[in-house]
């Protein structure tokens, strides 16, 4: 097994940190070196190491990370903290500023000694992975990955487009449990994806989390029916049937993962856990068309759309409600458009329409076109776009920032969250790089819905 595999001392500045290690639980890729750190301030006791590191010294014995040649320089695929911490003694990585005190000073001698790594080298990811697997996988003490880890680790490779079966071969594992493991880090990824206090969201992202209750309670016989929720573990996806599936996947989440109550656990029956839980109300009946049919082209709202009667004076208008029984099954907006702007007329019309449940992909496109569409609109009516250029949706969220433009301060929230949050997202699903998520898609519509309401 190890025939191929080198020893060499590696020069520290030349190893990268591993955004594939499946200590890392997140919804997404930590983008850099800095994100992966204070992850591992936050969840792997990365302060207390650099200390024993400055006390004691390098550890040989335990030493040699396993990295793996990636160009000119090398990914630590084992080892990751312990490089980590090399780097941070070394100044060659800073902390993240509220971790700046945690860094202890060591001598210069030490930081030389620590500046050449004695590494194995193995000559790809795969050879690495059997080995691994084994070290790693299960729950127990911190040299294991945990439940979640374990499923990532399987995820990640399955994300990199490997087969089942070459996942089992690597893994070790029959094909029926690589199977089983991505299904449940999918049901893991979807409560991710959902909307959670500051405080929620903190205790699911927690990489120790106990998320095996739900997986089991979702498995018990009875349970699929009663919530609508099935583990596809042929497409190996989660199937939401119901109407009110989301709903109860949160509801059962919070009650044994997030907030647990006492004495509930995977084997509580339907009743016990969703005896408090409060039903969607009954969709009312869609309302009917006009008999003229919509306006030729959809060029422009009709006028009960726009709140005028035949006379052309104002009236209240009766607004159209973003969510609610009126609202098709998976449509973004059922806003109707104020400003004179076709483009706007269109991308709305096709908002109210749209099945983004069924076509996430498509859902997503739209919504990207949606934010352009109505930043640009702003840009160009306050004259902060002098000369004319063509914008993009960086460059427009840009603009909107900035004192050139003047927006509600609840607005500035809004786009700012949707930069932080759910930029890369909409950016990357639109140019085919990630895989579109009715979920994840569900997240950003809620994020930027009010802004939408006041802007379209």
């Amino acid at each position: 097994m190890f025939a191929k595999f080198k020893y060499d001392q590696i020069p520290l500045s030349l190893i990268r940190l591993d955004d594939r290690n499946p200590r890392i639980v997140t919804a997404t890729k930590l983008p850099t070196e800095e994100a992966i750190l204070e992850y591992f301030f936050e969840h792997e006791s990365l302060e207390a190491f650099l200390k024993k590191i400055a006390s004691e010294g390098r550890n040989r014995g335990a030493e040699r990370p396993y990295l793996v040649k990636s160009g000119k320089e090398y990914v630590v695929i084992e080892g990751n903290t312990r490089i980590a911490a090399y780097k941070l003694l070394t100044g060659l990585l800073i902390p993240p500023p509220e971790y700046a005190d945690a860094v202890p000073h060591i001598p210069t001698p030490m930081k030389e000694s620590l500046l050449s790594v004695e590494c194995s080298i193995a000559p790809s990811r795969d050879a690495l992975l059997p080995i691994m697997a084994s070290a790693h996988f299960g729950t127990g003490d911190k040299s294991k990955w945990g439940y979640l880890g374990s499923r990532k680790a399987v995820y990640d490779e399955w994300k990199s487009g490997r087969s089942i079966a070459q996942l089992a071969i690597a893994f070790d594992r029959k094909q029926p449990i690589i199977k089983d493991l991505l299904v449940e880090y999918e049901l893991y990824l979807s409560a991710l994806l959902l909307d959670w206090t500051a405080d929620e969201k903190a205790a699911l992202v927690d990489p120790g989390v106990e998320f095996n209750p739900p997986v089991r309670f979702l498995q018990t016989s009875g349970h699929k029916n009663l919530t609508g929720i099935a583990l596809d573990r042929v497409n190996t996806k989660i199937d939401f049937q119901e109407p009110d599936s989301l709903a109860k996947f949160k509801h059962l989440v919070r009650k044994l993962v997030v907030s647990p109550e006492k004495g509930l656990g995977a084997t509580a029956s339907y009743n016990e856990v969703f005896n408090d839980f409060k039903p969607l109300p009954e969709p009312a009946a869609p309302p009917t068309e006009d008999k003229a049919g919509p306006n030729p082209g959809g060029t422009a709202p009709s006028s009960t759309d726009q709140g005028t009667g035949s006379s052309g004076q104002d009236k209240p208008a009766t607004e159209p409600q973003a969510v609610g029984p009126k609202l098709k099954p998976g449509a973004l907006f059922g806003y109707a458009v104020t400003s004179n702007n076709q483009v706007l007329v269109q991308l709305m019309s096709e908002a109210k329409d749209l099945n983004t449940q069924k076509f996430p992909g498509a859902g997503t496109a739209l919504m990207r076109a949606i934010m352009e569409g109505i930043l640009k609109h702003i840009i160009d009516d306050q004259g902060a776009n002098p000369a004319n250029k063509m914008l993009s949706l960086e460059d427009a969220l840009g603009i909107a920032a900035s004192k050139s433009i003047t927006l509600p301060a609840d607005d500035k929230k809004i786009l700012q969250e949707f930069r932080k949050s759910h930029l890369d997202y909409v950016n990357l699903s639109s140019h085919a790089t990630s895989i579109p998520n009715y979920l994840r898609l569900k997240s950003v519509r809620d994020c930027v819905d009010q802004f939408v309401k006041r802007n379209v």
